[in-house]
């Protein structure tokens, strides 16, 4: 274990990236070397037996920031639902 304090990290978003896209379903899959996070933007219409979903952004990361990923999402969520309430689990 290091005793090293954690670096600081400045972010920069770049013009083209800053407004994002918007997402509402996700596919995770792996290898043995990454994680992939498909973001897709499902569209309603046509057959209700066969979603089509577009992805608008696809994330690679390495499994050693699999679990940070989780944990900041928790935490997030737990500070979203303290503020506006519990969001329902529709899935």
């Amino acid at each position: 274990m290091s005793d090293l304090p954690e670096p600081q990290v400045e972010i920069a978003v770049p013009d083209a990236v800053k407004l994002g896209s918007y997402a509402n379903f996700l596919v995770v899959t792996h290898t043995a070397h990454e994680f992939t996070l498909d973001f897709c933007q499902v569209l309603p219409g046509g057959d209700p037996s066969l979603m089509q979903a577009e992805v608008v952004g696809r994330v690679k990361i390495a499994p050693t920031l699999a679990g940070k990923v989780i944990r900041a999402l928790n935490e997030n969520m737990t500070m979203y639902e303290d503020k506006f309430g519990l969001v329902p689990d529709v899935g």
